[in-house]
């Protein structure tokens, strides 16, 4: 007996527009405070969202977008990763130009579907694959050591959120910032694991 499809397994209808950048690629002001690692993030298939941004918890997930009722939309769509907070017209998604366009089916189709400007989607969360990549903390550059410290998670894999972490020998309890992506400590000092 096949197993019941779950949430996960299934498409989620909306729209999604796009903006448009010197690159066609992600920005550097991203609300996840990935900066100039967005622009180039998944190849520059990235998206700014509303609902899915979940105040922070939702940068770096990823998702497969793709097209809906027009002749010029590729099955498979493309698999973008959330870098940016942002709303537009009934949309879940405002995505790089090139992700746009990368939900033809030929670059031909590109143009059509980018002369259009909003198109109605499906989506779904999809696991993040970083091939040759390992989870990266990257100490951000806003951490003033000993009273503050933040930091970004890159190259997530899988489709699960980092809602915690915990640091150090003693356990310190890191949250999220709301509205923010990085991750702090609000404490005066941090200690050190010995081995």
């Amino acid at each position: 007996m096949a197993e019941a499809a779950t949430c996960d397994d299934c498409y989620t209808q909306s729209r999604a527009a796009y903006y448009s950048s010197q690159d066609d690629l992600g920005t550097e002001v991203g609300a996840c405070g990935f900066g100039s690692f967005g622009v180039s993030l998944n190849g520059g298939d990235v998206s700014a969202a509303s609902q899915l941004y979940r105040n922070g918890v939702g940068c770096g997930s990823c998702y497969q977008v793709r097209c809906t009722n027009n002749k010029n939309c590729s099955e498979q769509g493309v698999t973008i990763v959330i870098t940016d907070h942002g709303e537009g017209d009934r949309t879940d998604f405002i995505l790089s130009r090139r992700a746009f366009g990368k939900m033809a089916r030929t670059q031909d189709a590109s143009s059509s579907l980018l002369a259009l400007g909003v198109l109605d989607i499906e989506y779904k969360r999809v696991s993040c694959n970083y091939p040759n990549k390992n989870i990266t903390f990257k100490v951000d550059e806003a951490s003033n050591y000993p009273h503050y410290l933040a930091f970004l998670i890159w190259y997530q894999q899988g489709k699960k959120d980092i809602i915690a972490v915990q640091l150090c020998e003693n356990w310190l309890q890191l949250t999220s910032r709301i509205l923010s992506a990085p991750v702090l400590v609000k404490r005066s000092r941090l200690c050190l694991s010995k081995k």
